[in-house]
């Protein structure tokens, strides 16, 4: 009952999510869809594995080029999500491409498993791929079929490094897009697909190990095959509900962005552009508008948002959510240090500045100010008694 446990969590896993993505209602979120299609090759990744652990060796035999199309989809299928979450608004085919290593190595699996004699077969799978002591028929087919396996790992391993570095960079540029377009950032950035990718390097580091020491090992003991099964499953479930609960996409900024006007635009030199957007946020304090977008503040000026951001970028050195946050701290550090404010929770200062959230409100300010602000309303407090009591 609980080897079974084991060996089928993965696969419950990744079939929960398949199901829940495909069946959620999600007309505007492609990717959100998308994952579904990874989660599939995951979970027949997995039925392989399960049919492995429960010495299903007929079924193991005949789907191992199903395994070898599954376990290099599984990378090229998470990027595709990627650049769906960050850069594409539609279903681009020429993402295909990705695929065809997978095509390829399948079908030459599946080939050579066809012409083979049912001896050979067995032989190759006793002798190779349960690593079994036993005498190995060395024939063609039997040696093209481990040199196709060898060249599947290896592409695998290329698929790890390739995708993942290129996955990161599409999350650093569409997060750098996003904080210079809102200034409110909850829910929008996806750091969490890095922290993901690096997880995959270490559990796909983690694989290769698994396939060199041999999977025979892991049916010896319970303990050995819990460690693989309880870390891929938490990490697919994490996979799985993150990109649920991800909700905005590169398709939201994109119909954000076209909210800009384009008639009747001012002229604005640097300086006075400058002036002019130090003078918006300084006078009429554009920032407690807790959604402000940078469209908004180009709309103002009656300018194009690029000037402003470009301006902000270069001139103060920061995104545009750097730039409005630091007004919005200088804001809650007025607040804080008004003893006549002292019964107003964080909370309610939070969203009065213009924070989104206290959680953010909180960490903004730390990163700011090296201090959480409810020490620094408790410093101030203190400060006049002290002052005090040097002077006596």
């Amino acid at each position: 009952m609980l080897k079974d446990l084991i060996i089928y969590t993965p696969m419950y896993v990744t079939f929960f999510w398949s199901a829940v993505l495909l069946l959620t209602t999600t007309a505007n979120n492609r990717a959100k869809k998308f994952l579904a299609f990874f989660m599939i090759a995951a979970f027949l990744v997995y039925l392989s594995h399960a049919l492995y652990f429960k010495q299903n060796l007929h079924g193991y035999l005949f789907f191992d080029s199903f395994y070898t199309l599954a376990s290099l989809s599984v990378y090229p299928l998470y990027y595709w999500y990627i650049k769906l979450l960050t850069i594409e608004t539609s279903y681009d085919l020429n993402n295909l491409k990705f695929l065809a290593p997978a095509a390829v190595m399948s079908i030459l699996c599946g080939g050579v498993y066809i012409l083979m004699q049912p001896e050979e077969r067995m032989d190759y799978l006793h002798g190779f791929l349960l690593n079994k002591e036993v005498e190995m028929n060395t024939s063609t087919l039997v040696q093209i079929q481990k040199t196709v396996y060898y060249i599947s790992r290896l592409i695998f391993a290329t698929q790890v490094i390739y995708f993942v570095l290129r996955g990161r960079k599409l999350v650093i540029r569409y997060n750098k897009r996003v904080a210079n377009f809102y200034s409110n950032l909850e829910s929008r950035t996806i750091v969490w697909v890095n922290l993901l990718l690096y997880s995959f390097v270490a559990t796909s580091v983690m694989s290769i190990v698994f396939n060199i020491l041999g999977r025979q090992i892991f049916l010896q003991s319970l303990i050995l095959l819990l460690i693989p099964s309880l870390i891929f499953s938490v990490l697919l479930f994490l996979i799985g509900l993150l990109g649920y609960m991800q909700n905005h996409t590169v398709e939201d900024i994109e119909k954000d962005e076209r909210q800009q006007p384009e008639k009747n635009l001012k002229n604005y030199n640097h300086t006075q552009l400058k002036e002019q957007i130090l003078h918006l946020f300084a006078t009429e304090k554009i920032y407690l508008n807790s959604d402000l977008k940078i469209t908004q503040v180009s709309a103002k000026l009656k300018t194009n948002r690029t000037y402003v951001s470009n301006l902000i970028n270069n001139e103060f050195a920061c995104s545009f959510s750097e730039f409005v946050n630091r007004y919005r701290i200088e804001e809650a550090k007025r607040m804080l240090e008004n003893n006549g404010l002292t019964n107003y929770s964080l909370n309610y200062i939070s969203e009065a500045v213009g924070f989104g959230s206290l959680n953010t409100f909180i960490r903004v300010f730390k990163e700011t100010e090296g201090i959480t602000p409810g020490n620094f309303r408790i410093r101030n407090q203190l400060a006049p008694s002290k002052n005090g009591a040097t002077q006596k």
